[in-house]
């Protein structure tokens, strides 16, 4: 009898591990119920009946301004709550429904989003919708395109993403022009079948890195940025909201940053220069 209870603990384990994937692998999450989606509001990779992602944790929430800040209600609804086919989705169950939705990692870890599907279901062709959607990296947007809000006829579109949504932790879309409450406070989205995968850093990006050294870190009050390269880059300073605080040019082999006056904490500096874009999070004593 024990040896039986063993192999079933084992197979139970064997079910669980080979029904995980890992992001490298693209997996699809596609939610085809409610468990453990409205009771925190969150849909995680694993619940509602999509696969469980082993190596990081997706989470997606509706938002209610363009910073991202999450707000209830969310839920998966049925094709019958749509109408629009067998299309099923998660959603705000409510008619005012909100300003977007964000599909972020819990940790801060990186992904690549390579599609979704999309389907608004309170808005007109007539009302002319338009969704902003961006990526964000460590605070910082590094990516943003436009989507149509109303797919005609009333059915889900497949929303794909450009390669500047290849090394994101995080993902808004939120409604930005037209609609049928004027000043887009609020539409109706839903989403579902979100496929990510393995981040992918731009080439350009590794030959900006090599060429690149910030110190000290932690400081307290002057930063070094050392470029190995005779290119003038700009350097952006944001704080860990991603709020943008300063920009200073670098001209100079050696360049001393001042951030004296900034408070304790952490922030980020990005680096631009046409060999490509590098973010570096600098702690402030």
């Amino acid at each position: 009898m024990s040896k039986n209870y063993i192999l079933f603990v084992a197979a139970i384990s064997v079910f669980k591990f080979s029904s995980a994937q890992t992001l490298s692998s693209a997996p699809t999450l596609t939610f085809t119920n409610d468990t453990g989606i409205s009771t925190d509001n969150i849909a995680s990779d694993g619940d509602g009946g999509s696969v469980n992602i082993s190596d990081i944790n997706i989470q997606i929430y509706t938002i209610s301004d363009v910073n991202g800040a999450i707000v209830t209600p969310l839920s998966w609804e049925n094709a019958s709550y749509y109408g629009a086919g067998t299309y099923t989705g998660i959603t705000a169950n409510m008619a005012t429904g909100r300003k977007g939705m964000a599909i972020k990692s819990e940790n801060g870890s990186e992904f690549k989003l390579n599609q979704f599907q999309y389907l608004n279901w309170g808005e007109s062709q007539a009302e002319g919708a338009v969704n902003t959607i961006k990526g964000f990296k460590n605070g910082i947007e590094v990516a943003s395109t436009t989507f149509q809000g109303y797919n005609n006829p009333f059915l889900p579109n497949t929303i794909v993403l450009t390669t500047a949504f290849d090394d994101v932790d995080e993902v808004r879309f939120y409604i930005s022009a037209g609609g049928y409450e004027g000043n887009q406070n609020f539409t109706n989205h839903s989403i579902n079948s979100i496929q990510v995968s393995t981040p992918v850093l731009n080439a350009n990006s590794f030959e900006l890195n090599s060429k690149l050294n910030i110190y000290p870190n932690p400081t307290s009050n002057n930063v070094t940025v050392e470029l190995l390269t005779n290119e003038i880059s700009t350097l952006e300073v944001y704080d860990v909201s991603g709020k943008f605080l300063f920009t200073e040019s670098l001209n100079k082999e050696i360049n001393t940053i001042n951030i004296e006056k900034l408070s304790s904490g952490i922030y980020f500096f990005k680096v631009s220069s046409s060999k490509g874009i590098s973010t570096n999070k600098i702690v402030k004593n």
